[in-house]
């Protein structure tokens, strides 16, 4: 990484050339400036700073708009994203600018009239003024809360309304009620279980982050199994298109991944983990399927105390000094 220093309102901190966000038009009021960082202090998240690299006297205050206005959206021009470069709606970051009077920060105002738009893929920014007549450039911040709360409420009860549509299963840990909506459909079943199809990921709070994947069929079936980014911080791999299609997948965020532990009764020390053949399952339609790896690295039995320790290696020859960025 090439870090440079860079004196700011916050004091002199280093910045890598990939964490420079450029603004070529500057942002009004300060369009002599281009070359911006954004920093997260956790003392003030979910504020984050906009920094000037050029002045450093110049520092806005931004925030993420639905937090403070849970239905906002917009749509911007087809010439803006390509300006910035951004190809799909994951591509952006929309911050709002905020103003706290110094006396009385409890009438703290947000702008939700001229979004910052940043492209994630090239480090681009543009403030973009929203032709929309609901929209201002101060928007009192406890208003806006008040009001989302309020449709917040109304989610939620919807939300209840439609989850209200369960039926009780058997399972290894009692009965549980749940909706179908949460139920996992293998339709090949999983290897030496293929009579099975209905799978549930039950969540315990006794031993997390190991999740466990009970049959909804065999109350005498069930799976430990766990993210294996918590056991091997650079385990990857690709899905073939046949998959991607069966799982009716668009974006990585549409995944769900996990690998069935064996766990040694009476012996923690030789929990291990197959990181050879990982279950796939989609957020879209809810259908699973265990698949095997090609990739020679990976097999049947990982010592899980042996990868944790090599993830942490790893974890910290890459820990930076600060924590930045949008």
């Amino acid at each position: 990484m090439a870090l440079k220093s860079y004196k700011t309102r916050v004091g002199e901190i280093e910045v890598d050339d990939n964490e420079i966000i450029i603004f070529e038009e500057g942002i009004p009021g300060f369009e002599h400036l281009r070359k911006f960082v954004i920093l997260t202090l956790e003392e003030t998240y979910p504020i984050m700073w906009l920094l000037s690299l050029e002045d450093e006297l110049v520092s806005l205050p931004i925030i993420e708009p639905k937090l403070i206005k849970v239905d906002y959206q917009f749509k911007f021009p087809e010439k803006i994203a390509n300006t910035l470069g951004i190809e799909n709606v994951d591509d952006a970051a929309v911050f709002a600018i905020m103003t706290i009077p110094h006396e009385n920060p409890e009438d703290a105002t947000v702008n939700l009239k001229a979004p910052l738009i940043v492209s994630k893929k090239t480090n681009k920014g543009i403030q973009y003024i929203l032709d929309d007549e609901n929209l201002s450039i101060k928007h009192n911040i406890r208003d806006e809360i008040i009001v989302s709360q309020h449709i917040l409420e109304k989610q939620i009860k919807e939300v209840s309304k439609l989850s209200q549509n369960k039926k009780k299963y058997e399972t290894k840990f009692g009965e549980i009620e749940i909706a179908d909506s949460e139920i996992i459909t293998f339709e090949n079943g999983i290897p030496g279980f293929e009579y099975l199809k209905k799978f549930y990921i039950y969540f315990s709070k006794e031993t997390f982050p190991i999740q466990w994947l009970l049959s909804l069929e065999n109350p005498e079936i069930s799976f430990p199994v766990i993210d294996p980014l918590l056991v091997r911080v650079d385990y990857a791999f690709e899905l073939s298109k046949d998959i991607v299609e069966y799982l009716s997948i668009e974006k990585p965020e549409d995944v769900k991944i996990f690998t069935i532990m064996t766990i040694p009764h009476g012996d923690p020390d030789n929990i291990t983990v197959n990181l050879k053949a990982p279950l796939v399952i989609s957020k879209v339609n809810n259908k699973g399927i265990q698949i095997i790896l090609e990739n020679e690295k990976y097999h049947l039995k990982h010592n899980v105390k042996e990868e944790i320790k090599r993830s942490d290696e790893i974890l910290k020859k890459q820990a930076p000094e600060k924590e930045r960025g949008a």
